[in-house]
Order: C-alpha cells, then sequence, then structure tokens
C-alpha cells in the first residue's frame, strides 16, 4: 500500500456465516473474527483493519478516529433470517467496556422482506418483574412477555442497548456499532448453544416496549455512533465536502447507481456498499435506473471525544 496515494471510493468483498436459522452476510466489518477485504482497485486484497491501521483519519475522518482509534466504528450486514433467531440482549458502552473492555451495541435494522410469517420480537408488551422474565426463559414461555411487531419491507427499528429482541422469517440489513458483544437469553426449542441468561441478566431493560417515533425527513437514525439517511435518488446529486469529516458509505436499497469521484465512475448495484473514505473530495451520485434508492451511513460531529482510552492511543 502506498501511504502517499490518494484513497478512493472503495467495496469490498461479502463474508457469509451459515447459523441455525437463516445465514449472515457481512458487507463490511472490522472485527477481528471477521475483516472486510477490499474488492477491487489498487488498494484491493487489504482488509479494512490494515486500511485503517495505514490510513487512519484519512479513511474515516478525525471525529471518528478521536473516538474509536483505529477500529473502523460501525459494521454492516445482512441477515438472512428463514427461522428464528435466538432472543437476545446488547450492553451499552459503559458495560461492555467495563466488564469486557469492548465497544457496546445499538443497532438500527432495515426491513428489507418480510415474509408471510414475519416478526420482530422487540421488548416488552408490559413492564416485568425479574423473577418473571427469568422463569419465563427457563420454562419455555418467555413469547407471552415480548411485544410482537408485524414488519413491512421498508421500516425500521432502533435496537437500544438493554432491549430483548428476536427476529423471525425476515431479510433485514443491520448498520451497528462495530461490535458483536451480545447476549444469547434463550433460543426457543434448539439446543447446544450457550445461553448467557445469569452473565446478561443485570443487563435488560425490565420496562415496556417504548414506541419509536419516526425520525423526521429520510433521516432514520441519528445516534451518537452513526447517521443513517435514506436517499430517494432520483436525480443526480453532488456531495459538497468541503466542511465534512466522515467516511459515507452507500448501501443500494433498490435500481442501482453510480458514484463519480475524481472522474472515475463506480457502479453500486441493489445489495452492493460501496465506502467513500474521508479524504475523496466532492463527488456525485447519478441514478442509473429509475427508482433507485440508496441508505447513507455517516458519523457526524460529537461533543465529546474521550472514548478512546489513553493507552488505546
Amino acid at each position: 500500500m502506498s501511504e502517499n496515494k490518494k484513497l478512493t471510493p472503495l467495496k469490498f468483498l461479502t463474508d457469509t456465516m451459515e447459523m441455525p436459522w437463516g445465514r449472515v452476510e457481512y458487507l463490511l466489518a472490522d472485527l477481528g473474527f471477521v475483516d472486510s477485504m477490499a474488492a477491487e482497485g489498487w488498494l484491493g486484497g487489504n482488509n479494512l483493519s490494515d486500511l485503517m491501521q495505514t490510513y487512519l483519519e484519512r479513511l474515516v475522518g478525525e471525529t471518528s478516529f478521536d473516538w474509536y482509534g483505529t477500529q473502523f466504528p460501525v459494521l454492516v450486514k445482512r441477515l438472512k433470517i428463514e427461522g428464528r433467531t435466538s432472543l437476545h440482549v446488547n450492553p451499552a458502552d459503559e458495560d461492555a467496556e467495563q466488564r469486557y473492555d469492548a465497544f457496546g451495541k445499538t443497532a438500527l435494522w432495515y426491513v428489507q422482506e418480510a415474509g408471510p410469517k414475519a416478526k420482530l420480537f422487540l421488548g416488552f408488551k408490559k413492564a416485568v418483574s425479574a423473577a418473571d422474565f427469568y422463569k419465563a426463559c427457563m420454562d419455555g414461555t418467555v413469547e407471552d412477555l415480548l411485544h410482537v411487531v408485524r414488519p413491512k419491507a421498508g421500516e425500521s427499528y432502533l435496537i437500544t442497548p438493554g432491549m430483548v429482541h428476536a427476529a423471525q422469517d425476515v431479510t433485514l440489513l443491520e448498520i451497528a456499532e462495530a461490535s458483536e458483544l451480545w447476549f444469547r437469553l434463550h433460543d426457543w426449542d434448539r439446543e447446544g448453544r450457550e445461553i448467557h441468561l445469569e452473565e446478561a441478566f443485570d443487563l435488560v431493560d425490565m420496562g415496556q416496549w417504548k414506541k419509536q417515533s419516526p425520525k423526521e425527513g429520510d433521516t432514520l437514525a441519528a445516534e451518537d455512533h452513526f447517521t443513517v439517511n435514506k436517499i430517494a435518488l432520483d436525480q443526480p446529486l453532488k456531495s459538497h465536502r468541503d466542511e465534512e469529516d466522515t467516511f459515507l458509505l452507500y448501501y443500494c436499497l433498490n435500481g442501482s447507481a453510480v458514484l463519480q469521484a475524481d472522474k472515475v465512475n463506480y457502479n453500486v448495484k441493489a445489495g452492493e456498499l460501496i465506502l467513500v473514505p474521508a479524504e475523496v473530495g466532492d463527488f456525485f451520485l447519478m441514478p442509473a435506473e429509475s427508482a433507485t434508492v440508496l441508505l447513507e451511513v455517516r458519523m457526524d460531529p460529537r461533543e465529546d471525544n474521550d472514548i478512546v482510552s489513553e493507552e488505546a492511543e
């Protein structure tokens, strides 16, 4: 790799893992056990972790680098769920750091497809006691306590730390903090996989699920960890980068698009992802088909910048 050569937009190879309920497709991840590889161009064949170690804030921007150091800050994966996932809970950053020296996990689930039996289990119908929840997990009646959503394609849901969650018969795009630290609370009728109920019991929010109000306009999430915008690309758009300090990810939901940077065209088809490094200047997004829709992932400025410890720096 050349440290002085200007960075260009990057596409990555997909890593797929088979699961008891379907499969996980990692589109972009810097997790150690999954380390996405650049697919083409002069950086093709290099892993995301190596790119981060070499290009630092040139790749992600100073805001992200100040917070996360050489860790790429988000992961993007597609969950093709044919059965039902186990019931999980994610820790908050503070708990994850104190107990496991890791990042917590906030995630956005975007529903791409919903089958005839599609369900999302998100939190509880009403507040429950710790004793009742524990008993229900042990005797197999926990579904009776859970708030159930019948999802439709195009909907999105924020999975916050402490919220118990599971999914069934649905294809989800997950955009999340760069962490796979989660805990399995219940696995329905499956046997043989580790259950973390005792370990994670105090992480669970036992309150009633709070209905999430739709975000204003086409902003699906505006968290400290990431911002996600939905773009109906019906005409060419120019991205002005003069005042931006962030990487950009574009995932094509429908149709196809062309990203033009420095007079080079990069094609993005439905189901594909492209990373625009922070140092890339102004660029154009152009629809190649009608009804093209993109998701944009970015990291907006944050008030504090103390998530990276002095030792990590």
